[in-house]
């Protein structure tokens, strides 16, 4: 060899994702997540990756979006380190929250696609059975006006 050494750093990988655990010692575990595409059926899946990452401060908690930088490992499964929390969990709620708020609403438009014209919820149930039940509650002259005026609507 020759005696001159030259010293060349790549540009170490970062990536951004969600701490989802934080009870280790200087140590967090980051889930990201990315799209695929399935090469059978060629559709887009949601693939998650799990990494443990060094935290010196103990400074994110769960539910912190972070960003992680590659490192030399510093233990058997620790080959990353933490760079800062983009986003605090408070600033955009609890983990979890999202979650169930997307997954009703994923949840309520398939089942509107499957069943057009129908809803799901018991409560619209509860109601249509209270509304049948109303004039038979109600006095016998008052069920007679009732249809005229709905049929009085229905004409003009």
């Amino acid at each position: 060899m020759t005696g001159a050494t030259t010293n060349v750093q790549g540009k170490r990988k970062t990536k951004v994702g969600r701490v989802v655990s934080d009870k280790m010692d200087k140590t967090i575990v980051v889930s990201i997540e990315r799209l695929a595409r399935h090469r059978l059926y060629k559709r887009v899946i949601r693939l998650t990756t799990k990494f443990k990452a060094h935290d010196e401060t103990n400074d994110a908690h769960i539910g912190d979006t972070v960003l992680i930088e590659e490192s030399r490992p510093l233990s058997a499964s620790k080959r990353w380190r933490l760079v800062s929390v983009v986003q605090r969990a408070g600033e955009h709620g609890l983990p979890g929250e999202s979650v169930v708020i997307e997954e009703e609403a994923t949840s309520e438009a398939i089942h509107a696609a499957a069943h057009p014209g129908r809803t799901r919820s018991s409560d619209s149930d509860d109601e249509a059975s209270d509304a049948v039940d109303a004039p038979a509650a109600g006095s016998v002259d008052a069920a007679p006006e009732a249809v005229a005026t709905d049929a009085e609507e229905a004409v003009s």
